[in-house]
């Protein structure tokens, strides 16, 4: 029996360059009518976070329903002051509690119920303009038509988890090329199955990009099983993270995975933040995820599968500008001070 709700196809779009994401985004909200559902890990007090804050309460004056979800430790820098006026506007602000929720890394926009934006940026600066990194790259994909309708019952159902009000969890959505799907946290294994299931369907290349890679034992088996059977993996890493303590971290993954035959190519004076796969030239895998052991177990994830031609086209020239900026690993790319074991201790927490 088929456990998928049937639907029309979604019409379908990669977007990849900061521009092109918010410039889409921020349009789609200009032109509401009805709804606006947006829920973020992020969401910045700065100008990029009180320009989105502005459009949402403007919306909501004007009589839409509009509803904002964050992450509680995501969005800790969203003032109070903010807040109340988001609240005072007529939007309905929720926030994912870490303590009673887990912690909620989905980035997701629904318009009216027929349009979505699902993909790794988040509502601040840094996302939209760059920092001392340099520039910020990432992709979102954009989508239209009747499968939205079944991103706007997930929506509808994180917002009964920050009520406290208990829900069924919606079924995820697979239909005509194209699947997306989604993980609860502490315990949910959804991403981890994503993750086996692309390694295992690889026949020829595999393209990762991941702005955090700290991949669990399991998964470093997975990949090198992969090289093993003659697939070509190549993983596109940043040269920095935004979070010091990463760098070492991922430094020492790195090492092993250039011992394990996989092209590791480090993105030079900008930051890779794209979640985003492309398997055996055919298919394309877009979300929320990185490759480690938070995204995979415990956090609550949002991840995109489809063999779309032009999502997979426009995949393939996201890679290019990447590789265009990138290089083999240099020693230092691969020498880190912090111990092993203390490697997977911070892995936990972070």
């Amino acid at each position: 029996m088929n456990n998928h709700p049937k639907h029309r196809d979604c019409a379908q779009q990669l977007l990849t360059s900061p521009s092109a994401i918010f410039s889409s985004l921020i349009a789609d909200m200009q032109h509401a009518r009805e709804t606006i559902d947006m829920e973020y890990y992020i969401f910045a007090n700065d100008r990029t976070g009180r320009l989105f804050a502005d459009i949402l309460s403007r919306k909501a004056r004007q009589g839409l329903r509009v509803r904002l979800i964050v992450d509680g430790y995501g969005s800790r820098s969203l003032s109070s002051k903010l807040r109340k006026a988001l609240q005072h506007s007529g939007v309905e602000l929720l926030c994912h509690s870490l303590m009673r929720h887990g912690r909620y890394h989905r980035k997701m926009a629904i318009i009216d119920g027929r349009i979505a934006h699902i993909g790794g940026i988040n509502i601040a600066d840094r996302y939209a303009v760059g920092n001392a990194l340099g520039k910020w790259y990432d992709v979102q994909l954009r989508l239209v038509g009747d499968g939205v309708s079944t991103l706007q019952r997930l929506f509808d159902y994180d917002a009964f988890v920050c009520e406290g009000i208990d829900c069924e969890v919606p079924m995820s959505y697979h239909h005509a090329g194209m699947r997306v799907v989604w993980s609860e946290s502490r315990g949910g294994r959804a991403m981890a199955e994503l993750l086996r299931e692309t390694l295992e369907e690889a026949q020829t290349s595999l393209i990762f990009a991941t702005p955090y890679f700290m991949p669990p034992v399991r998964v470093m088996d997975m990949l090198s099983r992969a090289v093993e059977r003659g697939v070509s993996v190549t993983l596109l890493v940043p040269e920095r993270c935004d979070i010091w303590l990463l760098d070492h971290v991922m430094r020492r993954h790195i090492a092993q995975t250039v011992e394990c035959g996989i092209d590791v190519r480090i993105c030079r004076r900008a930051f890779l933040h794209a979640k985003l796969a492309i398997v055996d030239q055919t298919k394309v895998v877009v979300g929320s995820a990185n490759l480690d052991a938070r995204s995979l177990y415990h956090n609550r994830e949002l991840m995109a599968v489809t063999t779309n031609r032009g999502v997979r086209e426009s995949a393939e020239r996201f890679v290019e500008e990447m590789l265009a900026i990138s290089t083999e690993p240099t020693p230092r790319d691969k020498r880190s001070f912090i111990p092993a074991f203390l490697c997977r201790c911070f892995e936990s927490l972070l």
